[in-house]
């Protein structure tokens, strides 16, 4: 398989051929730390391979293929931010609000493509969630077809996998420690072996279990964080929204790609490459195309930007994603047969 696109298929094609197949994705818990936790003793007794993940390597994107079947240039919800057309607005896909934090009203599956993943398979299908991120709007449409049932920490999610047809579980406390503390802290690296260590005591008997990861993280630093609007005060004045992606991967729309991508790539040096957005994609499907930004600047290793007049919690991360490096952009999928 060439990578993480391809995975859904795979995993139906596993339903066909098992009665119980189990997927974990492990949020941010990229290949470069599957290397660097090698020895575990879950790792150890997995046949490993790796997989490139999609870009963006966000959340946001992996996601809404696994739950979608469908790659980033279909389904078009390739970032924490993007455009919605049917707001006019840049919009927060996962929690279903506006970039200002406002509620988002509309259908969420207007937004998610349907059908579901699950709504396509001929087994049943369990989904396993995090209790503080279930219910949601955005999961009500992308889980459709599935059993949801929430978990309050790791061991009990994992006790519940392993139903007849499809369980899936869900983990994302490996990346929100990462962006707190750099994924090459301690806490990070405690994090994940937490997260192992409740996989491997807790793994459901006769039973075809796949373990993935949505993407990697690098280092960053609120100190370079380079802001867009401060290096070239005329940008504010060609951006047709407000920007999307991350800071890690921001996108502009903007009314003159062409002079916007010269004059901040002038500015940023080595600092970043700007490029036209849709040269860093495949052929973009239609919800791609009516979503996609005109630009995207892509902050060397280690660094970010972003734009002042639109403030971030990501100023203060220290650990990122969505970039092409292959800390960020390496995955992996492990099986083991129960």
């Amino acid at each position: 398989m060439d990578g993480f696109a391809g995975l859904p298929a795979r995993i139906e094609a596993l339903t066909r051929a098992h009665e119980r197949i189990a997927v974990i994705l492990i949020d941010a818990f990229g290949w470069a730390f599957v290397q660097r936790h090698a020895s575990h003793p879950l790792l150890e007794r997995m046949q490993i391979e790796p997989l490139a993940s999609q870009f963006p390597s966000t959340t946001t994107a992996h996601l809404t293929t696994l739950y979608s079947g469908l790659p980033v240039e279909e389904h078009g919800l390739y970032e924490w931010r993007v455009y919605e057309p049917r707001a006019d607005d840049v919009i927060l896909p996962l929690p279903f609000v506006r970039a200002d934090g406002t509620p988002l009203e509309l259908d969420p599956r207007d937004v998610v493509p349907r059908p579901s993943f699950f709504e396509k398979l001929d087994v049943p299908s369990t989904v396993l969630q995090p209790a503080h991120i279930w219910p949601s709007t955005f999961s009500s449409a992308a889980l459709a077809g599935a059993t949801v049932v929430p978990f309050k920490d790791l061991a009990a999610g994992v006790g519940r996998l392993g139903t007849p047809g499809l369980s899936y579980l869900y983990w994302d406390a490996v990346d929100a420690i990462g962006h707190q503390h750099g994924p090459s802290s301690a806490q990070f690296d405690a994090a994940a072996l937490a997260a192992l260590d409740a996989i491997e005591a807790a793994l459901p008997a006769r039973t075809l279990v796949l373990i993935t990861a949505d993407h990697g993280q690098v280092d960053v630093h609120p100190a370079r964080l380079d802001h867009l609007d401060a290096l070239w005060p005329e940008l504010s004045q060609h951006l047709l929204h407000p920007p999307a992606g991350s800071a890690r991967d921001c996108f502009l729309h903007v009314d003159e790609p062409e002079h916007v991508i010269a004059q901040l790539q002038d500015r940023l040096g080595e600092r970043a490459n700007v490029h036209h957005a849709s040269e860093l994609f495949g052929p973009a499907g239609p919800r791609l195309q009516a979503r996609l930004a005109d630009v995207c600047v892509l902050p060397a290793p280690g660094r970010m930007a972003w734009l002042d007049a639109f403030p971030s919690v990501e100023r203060r991360f220290r650990g990122h994603h969505g970039g092409r490096t292959p800390a960020e952009a390496e995955t992996w999928l492990g099986l083991l047969e129960t």
